[in-house]
């Protein structure tokens, strides 16, 4: 007689799989609609040869090469959501007391029974998975279209997919001891990090005065720790010269490795487990405070927020509103937990929701950090990206500027912006003529640190351009700097293209809105008239006669701009473009299209 402590019982098994094979049922039925019967119907129509294919396979070679692969998209959605339900199924005896007692009475190890119900629930999708696949190469061969490496690639994802929301759905099962509570762990735990980091975010925006969000590794952290959003753009594949390409592999590859994780965990935790626990919201006791002062903190941060966007107010009344959530969020668990109303005599848990949420804004209102005033040290710094910092629109490419640089001018300016934020706090000069920008600054550090900041509004006075040291100075020294807008209006990447990439100067086009309304408003020239164009913009440019910016001129009028674009291209048709305004200062361009008569007749284009 075989012995019933092993680690896994084939009538519990078999039990399992036909009295929920709704589950498993459904999640066939539609991948069999998705693929298999789609294949046939595509294998008819090209038995007729429809729509002028010739070949007698094409639509058959589509379905195999780009429609079977683009269903990774849809496996996302079905693994999430029956992962969910094959979890609800298979371990529904836990959340019963009565079906718990049996269960827990049957002559078989705890071990042997968690193993056969996660086998039994993860059947519910690897089996219907192959099964298709099986089904769909079959569809492939009768059409005489087998492409393997797609089929292969949807079947790796999508078994991969499955096997690690399954996993995450039974380990957030282990923790409660109620059915409806294991979908909202669930869905809660697969947005929990990305919606905790978007809420503290948006708190820090409206505490602390330049704070311009989280950087790049925590964006790298948040997008691994929230799978939905690394699995569904991140997988896909197309086909490169005739070879099929692949992209997400490995991370479906690292998902499924900590699937096997979560389920060890949830083998310890099952064994671990209470019978008593059926019912409760949570069945873990040392999991308790954890959900109470979860809920209290993101009740607090999310209804917080919320109320202050609605009612308005600044950071008073989004603090009262973020204490006021924390502490009913708290009560609102403990009601939960407790399954009763009466929990205010608890009030000491309520009291230290308070005092943290209390800390936390003497720490932020007063800058404890030092996040607000920290100011790095020129010296210090290896290079800067620089956004913003616009006063004089000439409503042309360069009109938001965005920079790299490294130089000890540029950081030096950088830093003096900087240092006028900080200053400021946002509050508006009280005397004089004013006008503000956007600034957004990160640095790189020679420690290989950064740090980033985002200011809007920056306020500047004009007429502090010729004073050295203030935002307006800085401002016109960046303005000043020829090399520096040279990059921002693309003509260092246009000429970098030219020389490597086998771009060249495809079509110039002149916009000259103070043309007579009966008269052509755009002329194009090509070949050696585009290329006399080019040639004059550059020595304008290197003269400093175009593209000229002035601090002073931040309030002037733009009527009827004269633009010059630029089109560059290759042999493929990948363009870039430029577009620079044409000033009454810009002689030699002025004179180029002088002698092109530009300025005179009507329509035709212009070619060289």
């Amino acid at each position: 007689m075989r012995s019933g402590t092993s680690f896994f019982n084939w009538p519990v098994f078999k039990k399992t799989v036909l009295r929920y094979w709704p589950v498993w049922g459904a999640y066939s039925v539609i991948w069999l609609v998705a693929l298999p019967l789609q294949g046939l119907m595509l294998l008819r129509m090209d038995a007729y040869q429809l729509n002028g294919y010739a070949n007698g396979h094409g639509y058959m070679e589509n379905f195999a090469r780009s429609s079977v692969p683009d269903m990774t998209h849809l496996s996302l959605v079905l693994a999430v959501v029956f992962g969910a339900l094959c979890a609800m199924a298979v371990f529904s005896h836990l959340y019963n007391a009565r079906s718990a007692n049996f269960f827990g009475s049957l002559p078989v190890r705890r071990e042997g029974l968690f193993v056969t119900h996660y086998l039994a629930g993860l059947a519910f999708l690897l089996v219907p998975n192959v099964v298709i696949f099986l089904l769909v190469l079959l569809v492939e061969t009768a059409g005489g279209a087998v492409t393997a490496g797609p089929l292969l690639f949807w079947l790796g994802a999508t078994c991969g997919e499955c096997l690690f929301f399954y996993s995450m759905a039974v380990f957030c099962g282990m923790f409660t001891g109620h059915i409806l509570a294991l979908p909202a762990f669930y869905g809660i735990f697969n947005i929990l990090v990305y919606g905790v980091c978007v809420l503290v975010s948006s708190v820090f925006q409206r505490f602390y005065y330049g704070f311009s969000g989280f950087g790049p590794w925590m964006q790298t952290l948040i997008e691994w720790l929230t799978p939905v959003m690394k699995l569904g753009p991140g997988v896909g594949s197309w086909y490169d010269a005739g070879a099929f390409r692949t992209r997400g592999l490995n991370a479906v590859a690292a998902y499924a490795a900590a699937a096997l994780l979560l389920a060890a965990a949830s083998f310890f935790l099952y064994r671990a487990r209470r019978l008593e626990s059926a019912g409760d919201v949570v069945s873990v006791k040392r999991m308790r405070p954890v959900f109470q002062y979860g809920v209290a903190l993101c009740a607090g941060l999310a209804f917080g927020m919320a109320t202050t966007s609605f009612l308005g107010g600044r950071e008073p009344t989004l603090m009262i509103s973020i204490l006021v959530w924390g502490v009913a969020g708290y009560f609102a668990a403990q009601m939960l937990l407790d399954k009763s109303f009466r929990v205010f005599r608890k009030w000491k848990g309520g009291l230290a929701v308070a005092g943290v949420f209390v800390l936390l804004f003497l720490v932020v209102g007063f800058d404890l950090t030092g996040f607000e005033t920290r100011v790095p040290d020129p010296d210090q710094v290896d290079y800067v990206e620089l956004e913003g910092a616009n006063l004089c629109s000439l409503a042309d490419g360069a009109d938001y500027l965005w920079a790299e640089e490294g130089g000890p001018e540029f950081v030096k300016y950088a830093v003096l912006l900087h240092q006028a934020a900080v200053d400021q706090r946002g509050d508006r000069p009280q005397s004089g003529t004013v006008t503000e920008t956007n600034l957004r600054l990160t640095y790189h550090m020679k420690d290989g640190s950064t740090l980033s900041r985002r200011y809007y509004p920056v306020y500047v006075a004009p007429g502090e351009a010729d004073r050295e040291g203030t935002a307006a100075w800085a401002i016109q020294q960046l303005y000043g700097d020829r090399e520096l807008y040279w990059k921002a209006y693309g003509f260092e990447e246009a000429e970098r293209r030219m020389a490597e990439e086998g771009y060249r100067l495809r079509e110039v086009s002149y916009e000259n809105y103070q043309r007579d309304p009966g008269t052509d408003q755009v002329l194009y020239y090509g070949g050696a008239n585009a290329q006399a164009l080019y040639q004059a913009v550059k020595e304008d440019f290197q003269a400093g006669r175009i593209g000229v910016r002035r601090v002073e001129d931040w309030d002037s009028r733009i009527n009827g701009p004269r633009n010059l674009q630029f089109q560059f291209s290759n042999d493929t048709n990948a363009s870039l473009w430029i577009e620079i305004r044409v000033q009454d200062t810009a002689s030699s361009t002025l004179a180029a299209l002088a002698e092109l008569k530009a300025d005179q007749g009507n329509g035709a284009a212009l070619e060289g």
